[in-house]
């Protein structure tokens, strides 16, 4: 069940990225109105994100002996870091 909700939560990661990257290139197939929405959910990720990289940083050392990766993280969250943590943790 977890492994369907990273799979879907980096889908629709996926697609934010693509949508927000065409609508700074002044390409998106999206609406003025619903693209301004796109870049500021975008921009909210990314936020979060980086909070998310510096506050599991050190738990994520300390677990699997890894360094985080920081754009990975900024990608796609917990979506990179949790199935790491779930398999050093068996």
């Amino acid at each position: 069940m977890l492994n369907v909700v990273i799979y879907s939560l980096k889908a629709l990661l996926t697609g934010l990225w693509i949508f927000a990257t065409l609508g700074l290139l002044s390409l998106s197939p999206l609406p003025t109105e619903v693209q301004f929405y796109v870049s500021l959910l975008a921009c909210i990720a990314l936020l979060v994100h980086f909070i998310e990289f510096f506050a599991m940083k050190t738990k994520f050392k300390n677990q699997s002996g890894l360094e985080m990766n920081f754009l990975q993280t900024m990608l796609w969250g917990f979506g990179y870091w949790l199935p790491i943590l779930k398999s050093s943790a068996k």
